[in-house]
């Protein structure tokens, strides 16, 4: 069997790390786009207030998972650069390396706090949106 190059290798994980940096930057804008139709939604249609909770709950569901994916993707990232240093010869850096991840994971996690927040009272929030029957509040039954 015939040993695979070095240069070949150095080329495949160059290869590797281009395309998970891609997938890194792409999170936060799907997460924008996501968060921003879910938002919309909760805003803009009569909805009861139980499927605005629902609503929100998968939005900061949604964002706290990409907060994992983002680590995720980071390590391994992590591990593709050393291993790109290690061919070229020079040390890995030292020192904060996870600035955009870190500051990234804040934004998320602050739209997840927010979709948590405002599933508590979604009424005082969208108080043009809420049907007259508040599921899951005791209204309906009182009238």
């Amino acid at each position: 069997m015939a040993s695979i190059s070095d240069d070949r290798i150095y080329e495949q994980c160059c290869l590797e790390f281009r395309s998970i940096n891609g997938f890194f930057w792409q999170i936060p804008l799907i997460m924008m786009t996501l968060n921003g139709g879910l938002w919309y939604s909760v805003a803009s249609l009569t909805l009861d207030i139980s499927a605005q909770r629902w609503i929100l709950w998968f939005a900061a569901g949604a964002n706290l998972v990409m907060i994992a994916g983002l680590w995720r993707l980071r390590n391994i990232m992590a591990g593709l650069l050393d291993r790109i240093r290690t061919f070229e010869g020079v040390s890995p850096k030292k020192g904060p390396q996870r600035l955009i991840q870190t500051l990234f994971s804040l934004l998320l996690g602050t739209a997840a706090l927010g979709a948590l927040l405002a599933s508590c009272d979604p009424a005082r929030h969208f108080p043009a949106t809420v049907s007259q029957t508040k599921a899951g509040c005791g209204e309906a039954a009182k009238k």
